[in-house]
């Protein structure tokens, strides 16, 4: 079976014309709110587990940490509670982590506001970059929350959060 130019040059046609009218049109932005802001953490009581291994990586399993907001241009403002896992090498001051994340606070006009969710981290020379997903509760309840961290270990560190609604 023989395919005419005609019939090819005019396939061509409606191609082009479909690919120019597709981009065209666009996707309606996704509605979220970015808030940015600072926070401390600590080591709020005693790993479950700890030891070094021979080759000297320091491990730690369920390692609870409270925190606070410190600072945010928006009104934002909450305690902060983490449990989660480490592997560092005291040698680079390089490793990973990660576990269990929990905000309850405010944001607004005094709306009760929180998310619960996972962190994960790496840390290279001593510097700690992570991200969290979670889910929100209190007027977020709902929400998909994601988020990004930094900061020198021990902190302070600076985060993003971004609530998708």
């Amino acid at each position: 079976m023989k395919i005419g130019k005609k019939t090819v040059l005019l396939g061509m046609l409606v191609l082009l014309c479909s690919f120019s009218l597709g981009f065209m049109v666009q996707a309606k932005p996704a509605d979220r709110t970015v808030i940015d802001f600072d926070y401390a953490m600590w080591v709020s009581g005693f790993p479950e587990k700890d030891w070094m291994t021979n080759g000297g990586i320091y491990q730690a399993r369920n390692t609870p940490h409270i925190g606070v907001v410190t600072f945010s241009v928006s009104d934002f403002s909450g305690d902060f509670f983490y449990c989660g896992n480490v592997m560092l090498n005291f040698a680079t001051w390089n490793g990973v982590g990660g576990g269990y994340f929990d905000f309850n606070g405010f944001y607004g006009e005094g709306n009760a506001v929180g998310f619960v969710g996972k962190m994960h981290f790496k840390i290279k020379s001593g510097y700690l970059t992570g991200i969290f997903n979670c889910f929100g509760t209190g007027a977020w309840e709902g929400q998909l929350i994601k988020g990004t961290l930094e900061g020198g270990l021990g902190g302070p560190y600076i985060a993003q959060l971004v609530i998708w609604t």
